[in-house]
């Protein structure tokens, strides 16, 4: 099973991730991960294009984090895909903890105000708030979710 997780930066993705690894044994790429695929990166995108797809309704599990909206091209039509959003102070409150003074600057903070909305085109199965939320308890509902739409569409 393919699971996408989408999202603009320092919404819960990579967290989300976490904690569906924690759940579940699943091949991990994350960006740009795919070009240690292969030696040139035309051949890396072919090959994880077919990775995607051959896992897409698969009981193996591919986890794929979308950090740029234009990756989006690499995902098969019908992908599982988890949109997840969180308030813009809490993005910047995420992003700030990332920083070594624990402050956000004014350039990263216009950055993360420039790019709301960049991945609001992407066409997803499911969206989730993580403003506060329980990653674990996401976790689970992500992953019945895509088993549901996984029996459905293989008429179990």
């Amino acid at each position: 099973m393919l699971i996408v997780i989408a999202g603009e930066r320092c919404t819960g993705k990579s967290a989300l991730a976490k904690a569906l690894m924690e759940k579940i044994h699943a091949e991990f790429f994350a960006g740009r991960d795919y070009v240690r695929l292969a030696p040139s990166e035309p051949e890396a995108v072919a090959r994880f294009q077919k990775l995607l797809t051959e896992k897409l309704h698969s009981e193996d599990y591919v986890i794929f984090l979308l950090t740029e909206p234009d990756l989006f091209a690499l995902v098969p039509p019908d992908s599982f895909v988890v949109m997840c959003r969180s308030r813009l102070e809490t993005s910047k409150a995420r992003f700030a903890r990332q920083m070594p003074d624990g402050e956000l600057s004014p350039i990263i903070a216009t950055m993360l105000e420039r790019q709301r909305g960049s991945f609001d085109h992407i066409p997803r199965s499911l969206t989730l708030d993580t403003d506060g939320a329980d990653l674990s308890l996401l976790a689970v509902e992500v992953l019945e979710q895509a088993e549901a739409l996984r029996k459905q569409e293989s008429g179990a």
